[in-house]
């Protein structure tokens, strides 16, 4: 029921056996909030993807051993699964249930627990995240100045209201529950209609942190291809803006430089700071959509390449410091890159844990233990955001296997 979403996303065709429907019908009905809400989100998901569903009526030929209870509803659809096999072998069953999946293997059907591609670990920090309340419980959540669903300061909470059938988005400011609203950024790199919106609602939770003046420290540990270094560069350039007119009065860009492990390290490359940093800075023209690095960098006076080597001694001081693939930093770095900003200094930390290079971070990175230290002060948020919106071969890529 959790995932129905994500399986349709995953999978061309989905069999459904009447019990199975059955008991999502029954569970719209229950006394437990949380299962009516994720059954009435399921039925909606298999409606919205008619074309990929085949309902399985069961024809009987096919029984379970003698041993099995045929009054256990999981055997009766093990049953029906065996059956489908004979029409279909490349069947494979789905279930995060160890007892179902262990009775599928002992009679020689495959049966895999789904993993939800778009799902943070759970050992992680999000920084935001989903409750299931009824319209009562929400109402009185929501206006109350006790911290009743346990939130970290400026966690962001995705409210499911299960009676009305509705989704809201707040943050804790550590007073009472705020309600997220953004404004679009634009820049001059952007057209009004190309301003920066969100598409999701944990985009515009990534947005909200972004525009919150009361935060100094910004985490996100994303998947790849959500956007997050595409709009926080573009919420940099705009909060630069042009002469005088930017909040802030620099930018300090700083990326890791290591290469994937197994792989040679680039040979010298001549030149200063900025020809040696070319071949990392395609983000920036990435970005701003302009052809050349140099001629940006020259044009934009106030963004400076600092590279981690020479970080020490340095104090940035009205300034935005934007760290990007912060996994493959060491918590050590990235102490020493965060002992370098002033009072009135903020930190973009940009990265994805699931896309480490650095050899000596496999166990313990920078972005992890940034994410850990300040998950419970007031000056910083974290945004995990978990849909792929590059392309859809991007997003295709995301759902295959390709350990090494």
């Amino acid at each position: 029921m959790q995932y129905s979403k994500e399986i349709f996303e995953q999978f061309d065709k989905v069999y459904i056996v009447g019990y199975v429907l059955r008991e999502l019908e029954r569970n719209k009905h229950s006394q437990n909030e949380e299962k009516k809400y994720l059954s009435r989100r399921a039925c909606r998901d298999i409606e919205a993807n008619r074309d990929k569903v085949v309902y399985f009526v069961s024809e009987n030929k096919y029984d379970m051993p003698e041993c099995f209870d045929k009054d256990i509803v999981d055997n009766r659809i093990i049953s029906n699964i065996r059956e489908l096999c004979v029409k279909d072998n490349e069947i494979i069953a789905l279930s995060n249930d160890i007892l179902f999946k262990f009775t599928c293997e002992s009679i020689g059907i495959v049966c895999e627990k789904f993993v939800n591609q778009n799902e943070s670990d759970t050992d992680k920090y999000n920084g935001i995240r989903e409750v299931f309340l009824t319209e009562r419980d929400y109402v009185r959540v929501r206006d109350s100045e006790i911290n009743q669903l346990d939130c970290f300061p400026n966690e962001y909470i995705i409210i499911n209201n299960t009676t009305k059938d509705e989704q809201y988005l707040y943050m804790w400011n550590e007073q009472y529950l705020e309600e997220v609203k953004v404004k679009p950024i634009t820049n001059k790199y952007l057209n009004t209609k190309d301003a920066v919106v969100h598409f999701d609602i944990y985009q515009k939770a990534f947005i909200h942190m972004l525009q919150n003046e009361n935060v100094k420290i910004m985490i996100t540990d994303s998947v790849y291809g959500a956007g997050k270094s595409y709009i926080m560069l573009h919420w940099a350039l705009q909060q630069l803006g042009s002469n005088n007119n930017g909040r802030y009065n620099k930018m300090y860009f700083v990326k890791s430089d290591s290469v994937p492990e197994g792989r040679k390290p680039y040979p010298a490359i001549p030149g200063g700071i900025l020809e040696k940093s070319e071949g990392i800075l395609g983000i920036l023209c990435d970005t701003t959509s302009e052809d050349s690095i140099s001629e940006f960098m020259n044009r934009n006076s106030k963004i400076e390449v600092l590279p981690i080597q020479f970080a020490k001694s340095r104090s940035l001081q009205n300034s935005i410091l934007f760290i990007t693939e912060a996994q493959d930093f060491t918590p050590s770095e990235m102490e020493r890159l965060l002992s370098r900003i002033g009072d009135d200094t903020v930190v973009l930390l940009d990265g994805s844990t699931r896309q480490i290079d650095n050899r000596y971070c496999k166990y313990r990175n920078g972005l992890t233990i940034a994410s850990e230290n300040f998950k419970n002060k007031s000056n910083a948020a974290q945004v995990n955001m978990i849909v792929d919106y590059r392309s859809e071969i991007s997003k295709m890529v995301s759902e295959m296997d390709w350990h090494d």
